[in-house]
C-alpha cells in the first residue's frame, strides 16, 4: 500500500441513604457499577466476535463488522465496536501467537496462517480481510516484544517488516471493496511503522481517519500519540497540530479537540507536558463533560486526572512538566464533585489503555475490586485535600 517491501440513556445516581452522615466521603455515597452499560456493550461485542470466529461463522461476523463500521458505533471514549469485534475475532490466534513468538527468527504461528486462509476463502468480505491484516500487525509487534505498541523499534527485524508488508497488501485489497471504511483508514495509520517517509504521511492519513469518523474522539487520541517524538513527530509539531485542529474543528470540538489530541500523548510521554497549555487542557476536560451526561466519560476523565498526580510522575521529570501535571491533577475535585454520579471500576481499570488496546475483553472480579478501591480512594483524597485547603484559607482570613 505504501511500497512496503518484505524483508441507552445514562443511569443516574440515587439519593443517598438518609441515615448516612453527610460528612461521609463522597465515594462512599456513590453507587458502584461493576459492569456499566458501556462495559456490557464492549464485553458483549468482544465475546460476539470471539464466538462467531470459534464457530466458523465468518460470513455473519464479516457483515456485523461492516455494519458497525458503517454506522460508526463507538463508546464515548472512542472505542469503535467494529474494532472490538475484530479484536475478539482474532483474539485466540493472536494470543497463541504472542505466546509462541519468542524472537524474530520464530516461524509464523499456525493460527495466523489459518486466518490468511479464511480471508482467501471469503474474498468478498473486506471485514474478514481486515481481521487477518490486523492479526499480522499484532504479530509484527510481537516479533519486537511489544504487545500494545509504545514506540517505534530502533532496528526493526525482518519479521516485523514482513508482517506489515503482508498487512499492507491485505488492507489494499480491503480498501478496494470498502473505500469509505473508517477501520481500514485507521489500520493504514498503523502501517506507518514500516514506512521510511512516515513523517511526511502521518498528517494526511490521520486527517483521512478524522474526516471519515468526525464524531469519534478516539481518532484524535490516536493522532496525538503518533505526533510524539517516539513515533513520527515532535513536541512542537504536536502542540502546533493540536492548536490547528482545535481551530479547524471548532464547530464540533473546540477546546475538546485540543484535550483529546493530548490525552494519550501526555500520559505516554510525560515530558511532552512542557509544550502543553494546562489551562486550555483543563478547560477542554470541563467542556467534554459539560457536553455529556454520560458517567462513562466522567469516570474516564477522573481516572485520567488522578493519574496525573505529581507523585506518580517519573523522578527525572522536568519541573515545568511536573507543574503541568500538578495543574491538571488539581482539577480532580471539581470534576468529581460536578460530574461524577457513579463509579465505573472497569473504566478505572482500563484508564491506561488507548482505544483499540488489546485487553478489550471482560476483566476479572479481582481486578474490578482493585479498581473500585482505587477509584474510591482517589475521589475521597481529592475532595479531602480541597477541604483542607479551603479550611486553611478561612483560618488565614480569620
Amino acid at each position: 500500500m505504501f511500497g512496503v517491501t518484505r524483508t441507552k440513556s445514562p443511569r443516574k445516581a440515587g439519593p443517598a441513604n438518609s441515615v448516612v452522615s453527610s460528612s461521609m466521603p463522597k465515594a462512599c455515597l456513590l453507587p458502584v457499577l461493576a459492569e456499566s452499560r458501556h462495559d456490557r456493550g464492549r464485553n458483549a461485542y468482544f465475546a460476539k466476535g470471539q464466538f462467531l470466529a470459534r464457530q466458523d461463522r465468518w460470513e455473519t461476523l464479516g457483515r456485523l463488522i461492516a455494519e458497525t463500521d458503517r454506522t460508526r458505533t463507538t463508546t464515548p471514549s472512542g472505542e469503535t465496536l467494529a474494532a472490538v469485534l475484530a479484536i475478539g475475532a482474532r483474539d485466540d490466534a493472536v494470543r497463541h501467537a504472542r505466546g509462541a513468538i519468542s524472537g524474530p527468527d520464530c516461524p509464523l504461528p499456525g493460527g495466523i496462517l489459518a486466518l490468511d486462509e479464511i480471508a482467501k476463502d471469503h474474498p468478498e468480505s473486506w471485514a474478514i480481510t481486515l481481521v487477518a491484516a490486523r492479526a499480522h500487525i499484532d504479530c509484527a509487534w510481537a516479533f519486537e516484544g511489544q504487545v500494545d505498541p509504545y514506540a517505534l523499534p530502533y532496528a526493526p527485524s525482518d519479521a516485523f517488516m514482513d508482517r506489515l508488508a503482508v498487512a499492507s497488501e491485505m488492507l489494499a485489497t480491503a480498501e478496494e471493496l470498502a473505500p469509505n471504511s473508517a477501520e481500514i483508514a485507521a489500520a493504514k495509520c498503523d502501517l506507518l511503522a514500516a514506512v521510511p517517509e512516515a513523517e511526511n504521511l502521518v498528517d494526511a492519513l490521520h486527517y483521512d481517519v478524522i474526516q471519515s469518523d468526525p464524531g469519534n474522539p478516539g481518532r484524535l487520541r490516536s493522532y496525538g500519540v503518533h505526533l510524539l517524538p517516539r513515533w513520527f513527530g515532535s513536541y512542537g509539531r504536536l502542540a502546533q497540530k493540536s492548536e490547528q485542529l482545535a481551530q479547524e474543528l471548532c464547530g464540533d470540538w473546540g477546546d475538546r479537540a485540543y484535550t483529546w489530541m493530548w490525552f494519550d500523548a501526555l500520559r505516554l510521554d510525560p515530558e511532552a507536558g512542557e509544550t502543553l497549555d494546562p489551562a486550555r487542557f483543563v478547560a477542554g476536560l470541563h467542556a467534554i463533560l459539560a457536553g455529556s451526561t454520560d458517567p462513562h466519560l466522567a469516570n474516564l476523565l477522573a481516572a485520567y486526572v488522578d493519574g496525573m498526580k505529581p507523585a506518580a510522575a517519573p523522578e527525572d521529570l522536568s519541573s515545568e512538566a511536573t507543574q503541568v501535571r500538578r495543574v491538571i491533577h488539581a482539577s480532580l475535585p471539581d470534576l468529581t464533585d460536578q460530574h461524577l454520579t457513579e463509579l465505573h471500576p472497569q473504566v478505572w481499570a482500563r484508564a491506561d489503555a488507548m482505544p483499540g488496546a488489546t485487553h478489550a475483553g471482560p476483566l476479572s472480579s479481582g481486578r474490578i475490586a482493585a479498581a473500585t478501591a482505587q477509584a474510591k480512594s482517589a475521589v475521597d483524597a481529592a475532595l479531602a485535600a480541597r477541604s483542607l485547603a479551603e479550611n486553611a484559607g478561612l483560618e488565614r482570613q480569620a
